[in-house]
Parts: C-alpha cells; sequence; structure tokens
C-alpha cells in the first residue's frame, strides 16, 4: 500500500506572522458564550474532541476576537454545528465583532438557553454540546479552550448511519478551506471500511 498519485513536492519554510491554509479543510463550528449578560457567538475552523473519558472538546481562538474575552471569563460554553446552507450566516458571524454590534438582533439569529449551563444555543444548529470550561491554554496567538460536554441536542434527522453516525443524506456538514471559501460535503464519496481486518497483533490499538 504505497499511496496513489505520488505528485512532486516543493518547499515551504513558514514566515512568522503569514498564515497557511494548506493544512485545511477543517469542520468550523459556531461557539456560543454568556458573560454578565453579553451573549456572543463565533465561528471557529480549529476544533477538536480531545478525549471521550471524561468527555472533553477543545476550540482554539485568537486572543485578539472579542469572544476570546468572554471565553476567558465564563464558565461554560456551547459548540454548535450547522448545515451547509447555513453558511452565510457562519460568514457574516466570523466577519463581524460582538464588541460593536449585538450579533443575534444584527442577524436576527434564533436562539435559546442551554438546558445545563449559563451559555447560549443556536436553534437552527443540527447538533450542539453544551460545555462546562475545564482548562485554557494560551498556545502562541490563540487560546485552546477545553470544555467537558454534558449535554448533547441533536435533531432526529441527523442520527441515522452506521453506528449512529451522522446521516449525510439528511444533513450536510461545512467544510472550510480558509479566506471565505467553503465546500459541501460530497454524499457519494461516503465509504465503510468497517469490515477491513485489523492489523494489531492482539487486536488491540496501542
Amino acid at each position: 500500500m504505497k499511496g496513489n498519485n505520488i505528485s512532486e513536492k516543493i518547499t515551504i519554510i513558514p514566515e512568522s506572522g503569514k498564515k497557511y491554509f494548506y493544512g485545511y479543510p477543517n469542520k468550523p463550528v459556531v461557539v456560543g458564550v454568556c458573560y454578565n449578560g453579553k451573549q456572543n457567538f463565533l465561528p471557529v475552523a480549529w476544533n477538536t474532541g480531545i478525549s471521550y473519558h471524561p468527555f472533553l472538546y477543545g476550540v482554539s481562538i485568537g486572543t485578539d476576537r472579542y469572544s476570546h474575552e468572554l471565553l476567558s471569563k465564563a464558565d461554560s460554553f456551547t459548540i454548535n454545528f450547522v448545515d451547509f446552507k447555513d453558511i452565510k450566516i457562519i460568514r457574516a458571524l466570523g466577519r463581524s465583532t460582538g464588541k460593536e454590534i449585538d450579533k443575534i438582533k444584527e442577524f436576527d439569529l434564533s436562539v435559546s438557553d442551554a438546558e445545563k449551563i449559563n451559555s447560549p444555543v443556536l436553534d437552527f444548529a443540527y447538533c450542539t454540546f453544551e460545555c462546562v470550561k475545564k482548562n485554557e491554554i494560551l498556545l502562541g496567538d490563540h487560546t485552546l479552550f477545553v470544555g467537558e460536554i454534558v449535554l448533547i441536542k441533536i435533531d432526529k434527522d441527523a442520527i441515522g448511519g452506521e453506528y449512529e453516525t451522522l446521516n449525510t443524506e439528511k444533513i450536510s456538514p461545512i467544510i472550510y478551506l480558509g479566506i471565505d471559501n467553503y465546500i459541501a460535503l460530497d454524499k457519494k464519496s461516503r465509504t465503510s471500511l468497517k469490515n477491513l481486518p485489523f492489523h494489531y497483533k492482539d487486536g488491540k490499538p496501542r
């Protein structure tokens, strides 16, 4: 298994202060936060699951963002997964600041309060994680905020894939290429490799 389509490579030495998007695409989420009565939403491209036990999720947010200021003071936040049909809302939320406008009013967002934490939820998100903030780690010009997921709210139609994975016949998650470029998931490309053998000697991952 050597891999296919091995192409000629070029070498790039990263320059300080320059942004590179070759490692994309990423799956953006919308982080909801509330502090001292101020609610705000921010799309975040750098996000990831961190642990199953406990169930942790992390978001990396630039230190210059207004949501960073709120998250540093808040004790919770929401992670909202949004369908591709709402990419214009994602773009608007990312290219504005809650320091200057009330994004909920400005973009006429339908929101509600989370059930177990003090943070806002996007009503049109197909899935929302309610997170209690557990840690924050400054890494360069971003802070990694880590939350423990205490509740999941998900559309019934979003569940239905193999082993309760996302039902891509009903949901089209957003895929972000960087610099305001988005693509939709190719649903026909979905392939399950579940029946292929594992290659651990005792059947357990190391």
